[in-house]
């Protein structure tokens, strides 16, 4: 092989290796975006997900409060729905047990 041969070989590597360096510098690019679109892509899921979480939560709270609400209104109503007499006879009964001595 003589010299002008060897030169051409070797400018013709050097290319080849100038291309390789460049296409592999814009695969990296790439990735690297890639990778930060998905990252953004992962961070708007997270937050969308952080604000129904945070809906659901209030919903559940709120009906939750009404349920408590509901049953505490029930058994006032109960009470309620206890007359007069029968608070006073019971008062009576418990006076006469107690005046008894705690017997029937």
């Amino acid at each position: 092989m003589d010299l002008e041969q060897l030169i051409a070989t070797e400018q013709r590597l050097d290319e080849a290796l100038r291309t390789a360096r460049e296409q592999a510098s814009a695969l990296v690019a790439e990735a690297r975006s890639r990778a930060h679109q998905r990252e953004a892509e992962v961070e708007a899921e997270l937050r969308e997900a952080e604000v129904r979480l945070a809906a659901e939560t209030a919903a559940e709270r709120e009906r939750r409060e009404r349920e408590v609400a509901r049953e505490a209104e029930a058994r006032v109503a109960l009470l309620d729905a206890v007359s007069a007499e029968r608070v006073r006879q019971a008062a009576r009964d418990v006076v006469d047990r107690l005046v008894s001595g705690g017997t029937p």
